[in-house]
């Protein structure tokens, strides 16, 4: 969030967000877990984003009164440690343990330069006192390259661990510690292999290019190297690393749900059921994929992916690595 002006990055989605957070997440029970970078104290004063937000802090605040908010740190909102009045309690970090494992949720700055190992108030003053010329410029932006590197740290770490990781730092969707391309690759392979869903021979080819020219315009594709197998020399990659993407991104807004034993990836976005349809609405979905409407509005909710928690965590334990092959980092 910024000052509601073109260069704040959520403006856009002003509106969307603060009716599908208000009347549909508050009113199920769910818990809103803020994963960092909510304020964006790098470019905007705090006052000024407060002006510019005040219907959304006052959601939160709903949240907050009923115990269900959790504010984590990211490297862009670091500077709300130094404040006093700030209305929500602040963390590095949310762990949310099972029966024998553990759910980590941070932000994933920590495994970016210049945070590796380093304390978050002598990094504030090198950042905001302009000490260090160096470190301003390690926390530009990052490359595709750069964020493919936090990840494997994060996807090592999490696999290392046994336990599951969820982060919002790298701003590309990942489930299962699958990217987009990977995941439309594996849905390919399963087409050829088990054929259509609804027993129609000739719909087969017609998904199998649909997948293919997805591919082919996937960014994040092209900017980033291979993930999946790429964090693992290992041919089987562990389920054990997630991220929403951006929030607000081309096709609606993203968040990961936790309700019981479900992680799911779901997304909103306008319902287009009257209009032509999206590519990624135009494939056959099991019921479980199919849109809720947002009564009132015109917003819809599609669930992209959904793995059992249970089942998640067990195939982590599995394929955690022993204490004498416990991976390293590798140079690059």
């Amino acid at each position: 969030m910024g000052d509601g002006g073109k260069k704040d990055e959520l403006a856009v989605a002003k509106k969307s967000l603060f009716a599908i957070l208000g009347r549909w997440y508050l009113p199920r029970g769910y818990t809103l877990v803020l994963n960092g970078d909510v304020e964006d104290l790098r470019n905007f004063w705090l006052k000024d984003i407060l002006a510019a937000w005040p219907e959304m802090y006052a959601l939160f605040d709903a949240f907050a009164e009923q115990g269900r908010l959790r504010k984590i740190l990211g490297e862009r909102d670091l500077a709300l440690l130094l404040l006093g009045s700030y209305p929500y309690e602040l963390s590095h970090g949310l762990r949310l343990d099972g029966e024998r494992n553990s759910i980590l949720v941070l932000h994933g700055h920590q495994a970016s330069p210049p945070y590796i190992g380093r304390d978050y108030l002598s990094d504030y003053i090198q950042r905001w006192l302009g000490s260090s010329k160096r470190s301003k410029d390690g926390i530009s932006e990052q490359s595709g390259r750069e964020r493919f590197m936090a990840e494997r740290r994060l996807y090592r770490a999490a696999s290392s661990l046994g336990i599951m990781a969820i982060q919002g730092h790298t701003r590309r969707p990942l489930f299962e510690s699958l990217t987009n391309r990977d995941s439309v690759r594996a849905e390919v392979e399963r087409l050829l292999r088990e054929g259509d869903p609804l027993g129609k021979a000739s719909t087969v080819d017609a998904l199998v290019d649909i997948y293919r020219r997805e591919s082919r315009k996937d960014a994040s594709a092209r900017s980033c190297p291979p993930s999946g197998a790429g964090y693992d020399k290992r041919a089987i990659a562990s389920p054990c690393l997630f991220c929403p993407g951006r929030v607000a991104g081309a096709r609606g807004l993203r968040f990961l749900e936790i309700d019981g034993d479900s992680l799911s990836l779901a997304r909103w976005s306008r319902d287009e059921s009257k209009k032509k349809k999206r590519l990624s609405e135009n494939r056959p979905r099991a019921p479980s994929s199919e849109p809720n409407c947002l009564e009132g509005s015109p917003y819809a909710r599609f669930e992209m992916r959904t793995s059992s928690i249970r089942g998640l965590l067990e195939r982590v334990e599995l394929l955690a690595p022993g204490a004498d092959e416990e991976p390293r980092e590798g140079k690059g």
